[in-house]
């Protein structure tokens, strides 16, 4: 009885965990990290147990403040970044994903850790260079409504 009373709450907790991070599928607006404005829209998807990010959009601001979809040709900085892929080897552990970060800015690959909040609807990525998440930084996706 006492196995089964165990297995029935691992079973569950693995349930919710999945849960979670099934909620990070789908679409999400990435923002500066000096200005807060909104620089593009990231879509997440699974393959195979991997889990996959692609840049699919990005922004500029018009002349009164409002967002607008870039379109090609982008400027030099922006070249090729459209299509890139931000996410490598990212595999579900509990109930965040945890791999590889690519950033298009810096283009450096850090150990990554993502988490969603669901009181927000919110991604928290965490890149850092040491697997312990310790010397890095923190950056905050909001779904694309």
């Amino acid at each position: 009885m006492k196995k089964l009373f165990v297995l029935l709450i691992f079973v569950a907790t693995a349930t919710l965990a999945q849960a979670q991070v099934s909620k990070m599928l789908g679409q999400w607006n990435t923002f500066d990290d000096k200005t807060g404005d909104m620089r593009s829209t990231v879509r997440i998807y699974e393959e195979k147990g991997i889990y996959q990010a692609e840049i699919i959009t990005l922004y500029e601001k018009d002349a009164n403040g409002n967002y607008k979809v870039m379109t090609a040709p982008y400027p030099k900085e922006f070249e090729g970044v459209v299509g890139t892929k931000i996410f490598k080897e990212m595999k579900v552990h509990g109930d965040h994903l945890k791999g590889k970060i690519y950033d298009p800015e810096s283009q450096k690959t850090y150990h990554g850790k993502v988490t969603y909040h669901h009181k927000t609807d919110e991604l928290v990525l965490r890149g850092s260079l040491d697997k312990a998440g310790l010397l890095g930084r923190s950056q905050t996706w909001k779904r694309k409504k």
